[in-house]
């Protein structure tokens, strides 16, 4: 595994680990911030972020006209449709149920990259993505019904569908520009969409306390802006099948976080289900570095 891949791996483990605990801030921060909303305030601060280090890492790069509807198009589906879905989700459910999202991406991500990008995964990867939703669906009780509303569980598939779409479309912009550049325009581009809808929601400032403020700006400078950055890093040098498999992994992030936070005992069963999820996700990284070396 070269260099570039093994960092890759490394910050893809920390947005796992900070995606895991956002679906506890997020149910926190909507006390204040509606769906919308909070999406949209969260990538103001991230696309003030990534601007100065897109300038100073990538200084010469320019948003070609040709390119301006793939990016944009990337940023509203992987970010205003995305967290319109996720939000509205987290809103009706728990924060570890809203987690069951990440069962889905892998499926759709493979079949994804199947369809558009004409690449198949191996066998080994496949099984591991089917083991992997068996995983995550040990990890959150095997009874969705019992955790919440069925609109919200429907908000979550559509945010699964969005990040998997999200994925395959925003690849073929690594051929022509850095991960820094497409974080900047795709989270530039998904927050102005979200403009015309603010409107149609109130924010109430005056309940925003310490505690709240606190989670988010986790949520809008380490979720959203370092986050998505270290994601772009790792699609782009480990591909969209292992990025999406490791989401599998956040839903145990968030179990673990929801015991600290509200002292929510995981079952036996749910153990179970982290160590499904963690050993198929060793399965597809060993699959594709075996791959790499036979190449």
């Amino acid at each position: 595994m070269n260099k570039s891949k093994a960092i890759g791996l490394i910050l893809l483990i920390i947005t796992v680990v900070m995606w895991g605990i956002s679906f506890i801030s997020i149910k926190i921060s909507m006390d204040v911030f509606p769906p919308l909303s909070l999406a949209f305030y969260r990538f103001v601060i991230a696309s003030i972020i990534l601007f100065p280090i897109m300038k100073y890492a990538a200084p010469k790069e320019k948003l070609l006209k040709k390119d301006i509807p793939l990016m944009a198009t990337a940023g509203i589906i992987g970010i205003t449709i995305y967290f319109f879905f996720e939000n509205n989700g987290i809103l009706r459910i728990s924060a570890s149920a809203a987690s069951v999202i990440i069962a889905f991406m892998p499926v759709v991500a493979a079949f994804g990259e199947i369809f558009f990008l004409k690449k198949i995964p191996k066998l080994t990867a496949l099984l591991a993505v089917a083991l992997s939703i068996l995983g995550v669906y040990l990890v959150i009780g095997g009874d969705l019904s019992s955790e919440g509303s069925l609109l919200g569980y429907l908000y979550m598939l559509g945010a699964a569908i969005s990040f998997s779409i999200y994925l395959v479309i925003t690849k073929p912009l690594f051929d022509t520009y850095s991960d820094v550049t497409v974080s900047f325009y795709q989270s530039l581009f998904g927050c102005l969409a979200f403009i015309p809808f603010l409107g149609f929601e109130k924010v109430s400032w005056s309940q925003l306390n310490p505690e709240i403020s606190i989670h988010f700006i986790f949520l809008a400078v380490f979720c959203s802006g370092i986050a998505t950055y270290f994601y772009m890093f790792a699609l782009n040098n480990l591909g969209v099948t292992i990025s999406a498999v490791f989401m599998n992994l956040i839903p145990v992030v968030t179990f673990i976080a929801s015991y600290f936070w509200y002292e929510e005992i995981p079952s036996s069963i749910q153990l179970l289900g982290a160590v499904i999820v963690i050993i198929s996700v060793s399965i597809v990284t060993l699959s594709e570095k075996s791959k790499e070396i036979n190449n």
